[in-house]
């Protein structure tokens, strides 16, 4: 008989080897009668172990490199060699962004996967409660776990339906397109296609109401557990991505009025000192520890290679004295700022927080004033957009918010990008303004290039991104094509169109 250890052990490597026929057949039977799950403790250990994230998990660079928070920082060195950076496919929106401009593959998206093989783990979990549960194990264990499971399956298929999926529009979303949805247990050699995006929002939902109910009673202070105030932050995200803008209220009011969390005042941050750690006071929850983006060389002022710096235009939009200038930014000799809200992770020092599963609470007064501005609650978006505002700029240089309607949305939304920058909001936001019912967005984005001269690197034109509206199919991020050749046809991409360098 194996330990529990070894039991569960044996269950990771066939996950990981999924495509091997002997170890398909070996889950799809303990799939089903769970032998090898005894108590709530195997359970937990399964969770911790293959559902959570771990430390030192890499991004994908299309986390970073696709928005207009980013541009190419010229290469410091004085050869060709300094133009391989990574993730330019996705930087410059091509049709098949794996590839690089010169056709070159650079970069192989192992995010998809990944989350796949989570989901898989959290539906034996989400079985094996119940089966657990005829067992007599112990009830508030289950149903922290059960509560756990369902909002990383709600949180992964989030994040992914906004990679892979087209953004949520409730007047199109049963017939829009999303991504394969899991639910199963059991492993099976089955072939994958595409939920709608309604399908997909109707189970995340689902699960994080489920969540809800059952983390009522736990009552964990760890932000690196899920407990019912992250439940309830996301639900807030999430409804707001919606358009159901009163449940995106109801639920960031849920969040706000919890007295553990408060916003970081910057009028008390010590210079040099990191903004973003797991135990800062407005942070709900975090998982992985993943680093802020490594393609931007963040611990080096004139890289070798192509990387990726803060794009004048984001500097632009914050004014000189707001504080976040100097928390969230260093300067270099070279003119462009770097990305500082976790500066000693730059330095070498362990990276405790994670910058794609990271719930705060300044996300929520956003949720929350973009909600109230879409119901045309201006005063109330006003108050709470202030509330936000009142800890980013000294009480002196504070300007009130004045604004109404669509000019007051802007705001919000230009607020929202400031403070969520590099932690990959932005490219989402971008994704659903362009779609969005009552204030649609249109940008376009213009990302330049370099080239070597045989002596130096000049600029090279630049690639553009026209706004959703215009040019939707590149704001989706193609499924792997060995996805898609494994699903036999059922499983397709959006063609994007080719895009060529300008002058």
């Amino acid at each position: 008989m194996y330990s529990t250890n070894s039991r569960i052990l044996t269950y990771v490597i066939c996950i990981l080897s999924i495509s091997g026929i002997s170890c398909k057949k070996f889950l799809a039977s303990y799939s089903q009668n769970n032998s090898f799950i005894e108590t709530t403790n195997d359970l937990d250990e399964l969770l911790v172990g293959e559902v959570y994230f771990k430390l030192g998990y890499a991004l994908p660079e299309m986390f970073f490199t696709m928005d207009d928070d980013v541009e190419m920082g010229k290469p410091g060195s004085n050869n060709a060699n300094g133009l391989q950076g990574k993730g330019t496919g996705f930087y410059y929106w091509l049709a098949n962004p794996a590839m690089d401009n010169d056709g070159t593959i650079t970069t192989t998206d192992y995010f998809y996967s990944d989350p796949y093989r989570k989901i898989a783990s959290i539906n034996l979990i989400l079985h094996s409660v119940s089966v657990l549960r005829d067992k007599g194990e112990p009830a508030v264990e289950l149903n922290r776990i059960s509560g756990e499971a369902h909002f990383l399956r709600a949180f992964y298929y989030f994040i992914m339906m906004n990679i892979y999926g087209k953004p949520y529009k409730p007047s199109t979303a049963a017939t829009d397109f999303g991504i394969p949805l899991k639910t199963d247990p059991a492993i099976k050699d089955q072939f994958a296609s595409r939920s709608s995006a309604k399908q997909v929002y109707e189970l995340i939902i689902a699960d994080l109401l489920a969540a809800e109910q059952e983390l009522s009673g736990a009552n964990t202070s760890s932000t690196i557990r899920v407990n019912q105030p992250a439940v309830q932050a996301l639900l807030s995200r999430v409804y707001l991505f919606m358009e159901n803008y009163e449940k995106a209220i109801l639920y960031a009011d849920k969040v706000i009025s919890n007295n553990r969390y408060q916003i970081v005042n910057l009028n008390n941050h010590i210079a040099g000192n990191d903004f973003l750690t797991r135990n800062a006071s407005e942070v709900v929850f975090t998982m992985s520890r993943d680093p802020f983006p490594t393609v931007m060389f963040l611990g080096t002022e004139a890289p070798p290679v192509a990387f990726y710096r803060i794009s004048d235009d984001l500097a632009g939009i914050y004014s000189q004295n707001d504080l976040r200038r100097e928390v969230f930014f260093i300067p270099t000799s070279k003119g462009y700022l770097k990305l500082g809200k976790k500066r000693k992770a730059i330095n070498g020092t362990n990276d405790d927080v994670s910058a794609i599963f990271l719930v705060r609470l300044s996300e929520i007064y956003l949720n929350k004033a973009e909600a109230l501005a879409a119901l045309d609650r201006f005063e109330e978006a006003r108050n709470t957009l202030q509330e936000l505002r009142k800890k980013r700029f000294k009480p002196d240089e504070l300007t009130p918010v004045i604004a109404a309607g669509a000019t007051l949305m802007n705001e919000i939304r230009e607020e929202r990008r400031r403070e969520l920058c590099f932690e990959t909001h932005r490219w989402f936001d971008l994704r659903r303004y362009g779609v969005n019912t009552k204030y649609p967005y249109s940008k376009s984005i213009r990302h330049r290039t370099y080239t070597f001269t045989g002596t130096d690197h000049v600029d090279y034109g630049y690639y553009e991104l026209g706004p959703y509206q215009q040019d939707a199919a590149a704001y989706i991020v193609p499924i792997p094509q060995d996805e898609i050749e494994f699903n036999n046809g059922l499983l397709t991409n959006e063609p994007r169109p080719d895009r060529q360098r300008k002058q």
